[in-house]
């Protein structure tokens, strides 16, 4: 995570590629573009801040090469034709093997982007629709519900909560954003109960799970089919058994005619009737006609009950009375990542378009009006339809959230609060933030926006040479502004979520973190805020407990506990500068060993340099 030489290149210049030019204007590098045709600037101090700007198709060899395409550590291809920008993929990683390629793209060319993904080293596809699955899922959950930032295999959750839900959870923290601490959100691991691990179930268990699944099957018969069904079965039986019996108390034989015409047979019943009157005969009749019809539908719920499993055919799930709902309008691809997101706070989503005019809206809104509808998100490629669409809606369903997609507004947020609590999302300010940051080498997992901020979910690996390399948890976390999610180490097949402070990063470690566009460049230009914190010990324990003291110092100071054996002769000594809240941690850990301990000012003159003078 290093500063290289090298510039890098944008090729396209309409909303996106000047928003991601914009993004890239503090990193301090040198900036090139190509276009087609001459752009039409957004802000004209921006065609200043270029030091070359080529006209020509990006898929040509010359323009790029009039680029300076073979100096570049990074290149941006924005154009908004996906298939331009996946030619000129393959061209760039042929003239510099070398530099990341940042290729945009669209749902269409999701499968040919991963090949390339997986073949070509250095290339990263973006679909900046799907970026914005994150934010939208966010923005359209309840109020005091969760953010969830990331997730592991063994279905557990990394979630932004507010104060009061975090006070349950020891192991959490506060959030980090630009300026410092956010005193009212914490980030903290949550288990989710349904992905608890499950003892081994007895046969009993099985049988009882059966019994629940065929118990839910027949809920989901509606009981309006259920309400007339069983009293006209049991009115038929006992017509029958008056019809059919020849002598008072004679009810065995008419049960059993009665039956055998309920299942649908009349030939074998109709021997018994034979020296019968014919308005028995008709009535004998009738009773067969019913009992094929009684049979046919059990025998059709059967087989469709059995061809469904068998097929895996998807049946319309009919929603339970009260459960909590988001509806989506248009945006058909990013449906299935918000539906992954909000499963885990066990909120379903239902989808409508736009195309099917109003009243396909609100027939989805009347099938949903049994159910808590929480949030509606409006993601058509119509600003005005959308906010149309919202302000509409707010009227009837003044308690949901609403979520409105807007393509290139650079002032989405004061136009949410100007619309009154309706959350505009732009997602070209959410894709420049993930491009720019991929452009330098890290892999943007998801976008969210935290208090009107976008922060982005980073995962990447370190590197020997990297920034992070050698630093602890605590100094990533306050020198850089961000907040790390997840820690791996090196050939283990399981990461810790929310690691210790303490927790040092090695060559070869893989981290997951929370981080906005100005976090990333301090990590890429080295700008790292300095410890504040000092503290001042004085040592002297018993035997027994010097290896545990000694220990603990060598853990919170980074050091070889052979370095700090000199400071447990009873005298005052100083650590480095530490993290506020790394050196809290260590105050509380010596005094528990019994150790004096105080915390002051990195800028202070120590007590250990005062008695020394």
């Amino acid at each position: 995570m290093t500063i290289g030489d090298g510039g890098v290149l944008i090729c396209g210049l309409g909303a996106l590629g000047q928003a991601c030019l914009e993004r890239l204007l503090p990193f301090d590098v040198p900036l090139s573009a190509v276009d087609l045709l001459e752009p039409q600037w957004r802000h004209a101090e921006l065609a200043e801040r270029i030091s070359q700007l080529v006209q020509g198709d990006m898929r040509h060899a010359q323009v790029l090469e009039k680029a300076g395409i073979r100096q570049c550590r990074s290149v941006l291809l924005l154009s908004a034709d996906s298939q331009v920008n996946l030619e000129a993929a393959l061209l760039v990683r042929l003239l510099n093997p070398d530099a990341d390629v940042v290729v945009r793209s669209s749902s269409g060319e999701q499968a040919i982007g991963q090949l390339l993904e997986q073949r070509l080293p250095k290339v990263a596809v973006v679909d900046p629709l799907v970026l914005t699955a994150g934010a939208i899922a966010s923005a359209v959950q309840p109020q005091a519900g969760l953010i969830q930032l990331d997730s592991d295999t063994e279905g557990d959750t990394i979630s932004v909560v507010g104060a009061a839900e975090a006070i349950r959870e020891p192991t959490g923290r506060r959030l980090r954003q630009a300026g410092g601490l956010d005193a009212d959100l914490w980030i903290i691991r949550r288990q989710r109960g349904l992905a608890a691990a499950q003892p081994t179930q007895t046969t009993l268990q099985r049988l009882a799970q059966l019994q629940r699944g065929w118990q839910r099957r027949w809920r989901a018969i509606p009981q309006r089919q259920l309400g007339w069904l069983a009293p006209l079965l049991l009115g038929a039986v006992a017509t029958g058994l008056v019809l059919f019996a020849e002598r008072a108390g004679d009810w065995r034989r008419a049960l059993l005619i009665t039956l055998g015409l309920l299942q649908g047979e009349f030939v074998d019943p109709v021997m018994l009737l034979g020296q019968r009157s014919l308005w028995q005969l008709l009535a004998g009749l009738s009773y067969a006609l019913l009992g094929t019809l009684v049979t046919s539908a059990l025998v059709a719920l059967i087989l469709e009950q059995l061809l469904t499993e068998r097929l895996g055919l998807q049946r319309r799930e009919r929603l339970r009375v009260g459960s909590r709902q988001v509806l989506i309008v248009g945006g058909q691809e990013v449906v299935e990542p918000i539906r992954t997101l909000l499963e885990g706070e066990r909120i379903g989503v239902q989808t409508a378009c736009f195309a099917e005019g109003r009243s396909g809206l609100e027939s989805q809104l009347e099938q949903l009006k049994h159910t808590q509808l929480v949030g509606i998100g409006l993601l058509s490629n119509n600003l005005l339809r959308n906010v149309q669409a919202a302000l509409t809606l707010q009227q009837s369903h003044p308690s949901c959230r609403f979520a409105v997609l807007a393509h290139a507004m650079e002032a989405s947020d004061q136009l949410g609060r100007l619309l009154g609590g309706i959350s505009v999302i732009s997602s070209v300010d959410l894709a420049a933030d993930a491009l720019v940051a991929t452009a330098f080498g890290e892999r943007v997992e998801r976008v969210l926006q935290i208090n009107g901020q976008n922060q982005l979910v980073v995962r990447y690996r370190v590197e020997p040479n990297d920034q992070l390399c050698g630093l602890t948890i605590a100094r990533v976390e306050n020198g850089y502004g961000m907040n790390v999610l997840r820690h791996q180490r090196r050939h283990h097949t399981s990461g810790r979520a929310i690691p210790p402070l303490d927790w040092s990063l090695q060559p070869g470690d893989e981290i997951s973190v929370l981080a906005n566009l100005d976090s990333l460049r301090r990590v890429e230009c080295g700008e790292r805020e300095p410890a504040p914190c000092c503290v001042e010990l004085r040592a002297n324990p018993h035997t027994h407990e010097r290896f545990v003291v000694q220990q603990c110092l060598a853990r919170f100071l980074n050091l070889a506990p052979g370095q700090v054996q000199s400071w447990l002769d009873g005298a005052w000594q100083r650590s480095q500068p530490l993290d506020r809240d790394l050196a809290e941690l260590m105050c509380r850990e010596l005094q528990r060993l019994r150790v004096e301990t105080r915390l002051c000012s990195a800028a202070e003159l120590s007590t250990a340099q005062i008695d020394h003078d």
